[in-house]
């Protein structure tokens, strides 16, 4: 499909980009037949006519993540994570760490974008970049 093409959605029969589409494989031109909003209000109302089936699955699927959530803390490498991280912390607040005003890869100013600390290596903690969200995002 070209990025210029538009689909008609089957619920309201409105002509829209394919952005305003859902992707799903299971379909033969990659996209839902229904556009987000009428997807989203078909939802609501399953969800109401459902409630006790939606908050079951819910509650397990929150077991479930909280189970991952607590094996994944016990491993080692989180662990390690969390010492460095821990670490820089301190070393910013003591003043041993200088807090810089500037991300170190786009030079993006402190006031105007928030500044993250990069660990490039956990075996050194205290060698951190700063750089913005999106720096270290990308990093």
């Amino acid at each position: 499909m070209s990025a210029s093409a538009t689909r008609r959605c089957t619920e309201c029969g409105r002509e829209k980009p394919p952005t305003a589409f859902f992707r799903a494989k299971q379909y033969r031109d990659g996209y839902k037949t229904q556009c987000k909003t009428c997807n989203a209000a078909y939802m609501r109302q399953w969800r109401r006519r459902n409630l006790e089936f939606a908050r079951a699955k819910a509650r397990l699927q929150n077991r479930k993540r909280r189970a991952w959530l607590i094996a994944y803390r016990r491993t080692p490498a989180c662990r390690l994570k969390q010492a460095v991280r821990k670490a820089t912390y301190w070393a910013v607040k003591a003043g041993v760490l200088p807090r810089k005003d500037r991300c170190e890869r786009c030079g993006a100013s402190a006031p105007r974008v928030r500044l993250n600390r990069h660990h490039p290596d956990s075996s050194n903690p205290l060698r951190i970049e700063w750089l913005c969200t999106l720096c270290h995002g990308e990093a």
